[in-house]
């Protein structure tokens, strides 16, 4: 008996909300106007556009290399080679793709309220010189997957 309440015991305190972090899915941008998916992508973590409002862009025209300007968004890699943070909920060391201004920044988010929150930050040089937007994890039927025009 002492050994069946020990295992389930160390079960639960094995148990931590924080190693479950797991930013895969889709997330919806602070503005509304775009979802991105989050997915594994090799050992590190990177994010494509989804889903994109109606009436929203469908063209990268302000791609900064010159050979991509045109491609759809729809599908459009936005964010690459985030890796996991010290912290069990933050992944950094990431680039984000800013399409409706044609910049590319550094960039860091950090999980929050039970995984259902993320906390994006792009800046230039150090996170303290940046700017942070909140994202929210939305399910894929509120929003289809867009087709490339």
């Amino acid at each position: 008996m002492k050994i069946i309440l020990t295992v389930l015991f160390l079960s639960f305190i094995s148990i931590n909300p924080a190693q479950a972090a797991n930013p895969n899915g889709l997330w919806l941008t602070e503005n509304g106007r775009s979802a991105i998916s989050i997915e594994t992508c090799g050992d590190k973590t990177c994010g494509y556009i989804a889903w994109v409002t109606e009436g929203g862009m469908k063209y990268d025209f302000k791609n900064p290399k010159e050979a991509l300007r045109g491609q759809a968004i729809c599908g459009l890699q936005i964010m690459q080679g985030f890796e996991k943070g010290e912290e069990a909920n933050k992944w950094v060391n990431g680039k984000i793709y800013k399409a409706d201004e044609g910049d590319i920044y550094n960039a860091n988010f950090k999980l929050m309220d039970d995984n259902n929150k993320m906390v994006v930050r792009g800046y230039v040089g150090i996170p303290l010189l940046g700017k942070s937007q909140t994202w929210k994890r939305v399910a894929a039927a509120q929003y289809p997957k867009c087709v490339k025009p």
